[in-house]
């Protein structure tokens, strides 16, 4: 690994520990999940794909946040080898509380970014996830 790497490394391990942790009753591994939650109910092999991590890891974690009352099973038209998940209103009430905890650790992380900063550490982010810019998401620079 060249000198560049290494250190793209190191930075990229910090911002994962910087962002480690709780939020609210939440561990950043669920509360990743449960986003996967927010707006539809996928399988848990579209989960394990989405999260990149195996499907045995995701469903550990779906019985333990169905133990807690968060999320629940669903067999879409009978079929049993088929399961989706989805949140419970509980669900999504402890998924509202951890996102604004989440929101206010990343706006700390980015204080010390001038607004032109963070709206181009915001397109280098959509360029290496392949995720597209929303429109009308541009921050004005100051």
């Amino acid at each position: 690994m060249d000198h560049e790497s290494r250190i793209m490394v190191t930075a990229l391990i910090a911002l994962q520990d910087a962002l480690g942790g709780q939020y609210g009753a939440l561990s950043r591994p669920k509360l990743r999940l449960l986003l996967k939650l927010a707006d539809q109910s996928p399988s848990i092999s579209e989960l394990a794909d989405r999260l990149n991590i195996s499907s045995p890891g995701v469903t550990q974690m779906i019985d333990k946040l169905q133990a807690d009352g968060l999320v629940e099973r669903h067999n879409p038209a009978g079929d049993q080898r088929v399961v989706t998940v989805s949140l419970t209103g509980a669900g999504r009430e402890v998924l509202g509380i951890a996102e604004e905890a989440f929101l206010k650790r990343v706006q700390t992380l980015l204080e010390p970014l001038s607004r032109v900063e963070t709206q181009q550490l915001l397109e280098l982010l959509h360029k290496i996830t392949g995720s597209p810019v929303p429109s009308g998401k541009k921050m004005n620079p100051s």
